[in-house]
């Protein structure tokens, strides 16, 4: 659920429009804090896999 969120164009869309709007009016704040959040959750699922992936090799290996 969570991979087909974060990887969702219509999500990258909205944040492109909020960015922009931000940037826009100046408050730079809000047009960088939103999408570091968006990175930072992206960070977190791909350490996530790598771990997941990890164990599973692992798993296989001492079969």
């Amino acid at each position: 659920m969570i991979n087909e969120v974060l990887h969702s164009r219509l999500i990258a869309f909205f944040l492109g429009l909020w960015a922009m709007y931000c940037a826009s009016i100046g408050a730079y704040d809000g047009a960088l804090f939103i999408p570091m959040i968006y990175a930072t959750l992206l960070l977190l699922n791909h350490i996530d896999q790598k771990k997941s992936e990890g164990s599973r090799n692992a798993h296989a290996q001492n079969k």
